[in-house]
């Protein structure tokens, strides 16, 4: 069946959707960076040939990622926005020549630019005040993010106190240092070897070794880790005067600060260009993983004229290296079943040597990618892995068939519990309920940090229970006794009463915790608590319709369906009783509310043209400190648009919509209002 624009735009944001989650939250990635890229750029095409199809919340018009729901949060004074990706020198030359036509610069001048390598770790930020580490945060979704002070104190190279070797320097009174968590090669090795003889799963990857590190809740842990920063930007200062990035650079290396030995400042684009070809070659030389360069305008008053959209600076840009590659056997094909009864082909492959590490397995995504590539069972295929993640299969070498390959056919059970599978979107799913390999996942994923958060209650204990009849599902957590736990492989009498405790802990998680972890699809830890802020509980949720959810802010049609479908189950309203029997919590918990003024507090505001007495950052920052929320493009579900010059399109949109129009004035009226 052919899909419309409309269903292609919506099931593109559904997979982006969930790779963000994958990136970003659990830090276990399924694709490479540039498959990533791909999608993001088809549905950025898609919206531009069609923008009355914009929403507010398309993927394209966010930063990305989202903090979790464990560690308490830190507002960014300065958003932390992504940076756009290129590929090529014609790229990079185009970048250069979109610089000067918007700062009017002929075309013939040089501008200045600083390279930086891009360090695959996680971006995060530091706060001194009078010179002192006060704390940091990770970028989160950038514009708050999950505060990681302890786990950052433990690393080495962050000075607790910056104490410049030129006593004449003057420290600033506030000083926001922006930079890159990483792990070494060796320290990552060090670290897989350690988690392999304890019988722990290995990490896939320096960066999300770095990522599952910062999210530690015991910093004695985390320091055991070895931890490196490379600084790479100041955010917010007082009390300085800058006016290039060098100086940034200089003046965090002088503050005692590691900045990176391989910065360059060059010329002209043509110089930037040259060094980041040299860096292609050499990138093996690094003791860390680079998947690029960044090429930043060194003038800081340059870069104020250029500004930046919605997700990215304009006077910025990462030229991202295309992945290395390696020819291999495919074996076999097999399938995985996951917590929400998706079924994921996977590729077993002749052992081979890609980017630092032997691969014997790949994703292969979904069944339609097998069938667009022809991928068959004894072919010879090109397998990647970008940013050194997971693996996947970029081609089939069809000129080497011999006839032997098999085509292969689509499932039309489960591999698992053998129920008959049907077709959702892409993906392929086993509806069963009561099917054991979704059973174990729900399991493992209701009892994880992100939702019950259960201590001791890991994958294999999980495994046990389930296999022994113990848990047909994640309600009987709540009946287990102390008996049928401690005759279990590696489960003595100490053991047995932590988890039993632990369970009855989980009892009392305050109700977003709980929506997350009943395994709604499409709803992660972000929408289980915005569910959370407008329900008060588990039975007002379950009986809400697909027309009262989607008028929540956050909440489109495909997650509102999800919704509505998981409660219809009659299996799920089974489990729902029996969690309630066990007094497991499905109300929410009190709350301090908001003394924030009604008029701005909750509503959405997008801000077009140029304001006088604010810049953008200004004006987004005041609208969030009095409780507003900021969206980039405008909508029904928008409440004001504040206009200044040159507004542009969003404003005849606005007008068609019978949205509220703020010139300046009166948007100053209105959060000058909320503070009184």
């Amino acid at each position: 069946m052919t899909l419309t624009i409309k269903e292609k735009i919506e099931q593109l944001r559904d997979i982006i959707r969930y790779h963000d989650r994958r990136y970003y939250l659990e830090n276990n990635p399924e694709i490479t960076d540039f498959a990533y890229d791909q999608l993001v750029q088809e549905l950025q095409n898609l919206e531009k040939t069609h923008p009355y199809l914009i929403t507010a919340d398309s993927p394209t018009q966010r930063v990305g990622g989202e903090p979790l729901i464990q560690f308490s949060t830190i507002n960014h004074k300065i958003p932390m926005l992504s940076i756009d990706n290129t590929y090529s020198d014609k790229e990079l030359r185009e970048f250069d020549q979109r610089i000067k036509r918007m700062a009017g610069i002929d075309m013939h001048r040089d501008i200045e630019y600083v390279v930086e390598l891009k360090i695959d770790g996680v971006a995060i930020t530091l706060w001194y005040e009078k010179g002192l580490f006060v704390h940091g945060a990770t970028r989160g979704d950038g514009f708050k993010g999950d505060d990681v002070t302890a786990n950052l104190r433990t690393v080495r190279q962050i000075p607790l106190k910056l104490e410049p070797p030129d006593r004449r320097q003057k420290i600033p009174s506030v000083l926001e240092v922006r930079g890159e968590i990483y792990l070494t090669n060796n320290e990552f090795q060090r670290l897989n070897e350690d988690r392999e003889e304890a019988g722990e799963p290995q990490f896939a990857n320096p960066r999300n070794a770095a990522a599952g590190t910062l999210k530690l809740l015991d910093p004695r842990i985390t320091a055991k880790r070895r931890l490196s920063i490379f600084p790479y930007a100041i955010g917010y200062f007082e009390e300085l005067e800058l006016a290039t990035h060098k100086d940034c650079l200089k003046l965090l290396q002088g503050f005692g600060l590691p900045v990176n030995p391989h910065t360059r400042l060059c010329k002209n684009i043509d110089e930037v260009i040259q060094h980041c070809n040299t860096w292609d070659k050499r990138r093996s030389e690094l003791d860390y993983m680079i998947d690029g360069m960044v090429v930043k305008v060194n003038s800081l008053a340059l870069r104020d004229q250029l500004g930046a959209t919605s997700k990215a600076p304009r006077w910025a840009i990462s030229y991202k290296y295309q992945p290395e590659q390696a020819t291999t056997k495919l074996e076999e094909i097999e399938m995985q079943v996951g917590k929400t009864g998706t079924i994921t082909p996977v590729a077993n492959l002749t052992p081979v040597l890609l980017a630092g590490t032997t691969v014997s397995r790949a994703t292969l995504h979904n069944f339609d990618e097998i069938r667009r590539k022809d991928i068959r069972a004894g072919d010879y295929v090109v397998v990647q892995k970008a940013g050194e993640i997971i693996p996947q299969v970029v081609s089939v070498l069809k000129e080497k068939r011999d006839g032997t390959e098999s085509v292969f056919c689509e499932p039309e059970i489960c591999p698992e519990c053998k129920s008959t599978v049907r077709k959702d979107g892409v993906y392929l799913r086993c509806h069963n309920p009561l099917c054991l390999s979704q059973a174990k996942r729900r399991i493992q994923y209701f009892a994880s940090r992100q939702a019950m958060d259960i201590e001791g209650f890991g994958p294999a204990l999980v495994e046990q229970l389930v296999d022994k009849g113990f848990l047909k599902d994640y309600a009987d957590i709540y009946y287990l006794t102390f008996d049928d736990l401690v005759n279990l492989e590696r489960m003595g009498e100490k053991s047995s009463s932590n988890v039993m405790h632990a369970i009855e802990e989980s009892k009392n998680r305050d109700f977003d915790r709980l929506i997350c972890a009943l395994g709604i699809s499409n709803v992660g830890f972000h929408t289980a608590e915005v569910l959370a802020n407008h329900f008060d509980s588990l039975d007002t949720l379950a009986t809400a319709t697909q027309e009262e959810l989607e008028e929540i802010y956050e909440i489109g049609p495909v997650v509102a369906k999800s919704i509505v479908d998981f409660f219809r189950n009659e299996h799920t309203r089974d489990i729902i009783e029996k969690l309630k029997a066990a007094r497991v919590n499905t109300r929410k918990l009190a709350r301090q509310t908001s003394t924030n003024n009604p008029k701005v507090a909750g509503r959405s505001f997008v801000i077009t043209g140029t304001l006088q007495k604010y810049s953008r950052n200004e004006a987004e920052a005041l609208i969030r400190k009095s409780g507003g929320r900021i969206i980039s493009s405008v909508s029904k579900k928008t409440d004001y648009l504040v206009v200044g010059d040159d507004p542009g399109s969003k404003l005849d949109k606005a007008r068609e919509l019978n949205v509220h129009i703020l010139d300046e004035e009166a948007f100053e009226n209105m959060i000058q209002n909320s503070k009184e």
